[in-house]
């Protein structure tokens, strides 16, 4: 009966590892960023801005390493990004982007 409790506990520790969910301007379509950046309100391109730079603190964090750009360079390599792919998730923009400049 341990090991069953033992494994169970495991089991459910593995799977919350593995299942990652992502909310706000993060699971949006890169048109939705590629518009707030270029014509958007303050409102919407901020909206942006803040997700993507606690993304990459937190990958920075969990990498412990610092991404080689600043948040121009930064924003300026996803937005290029988003323009060719348009119908892309923006947190797959922001990991290709982080991915590139380390």
């Amino acid at each position: 009966m341990r090991i069953f409790i033992i494994g169970i506990v495991l089991l459910l520790n593995a799977s919350q590892v593995c299942a990652q969910t992502i909310y706000g301007p993060g699971n949006k379509p890169c048109s939705d960023l590629v518009k707030a950046w270029e014509g958007g309100s303050f409102f919407d391109k901020n909206f942006f801005d803040a997700w993507v730079t606690g993304f990459v603190v937190g990958a920075n964090w969990a990498s412990q390493q610092a991404v080689q750009a600043d948040e121009t360079a930064f924003g300026m390599a996803l937005l290029k990004f988003c323009k060719i792919n348009l119908s892309v998730k923006v947190v797959e923009g922001v990991i290709q982007v982080y991915e590139d400049l380390n």
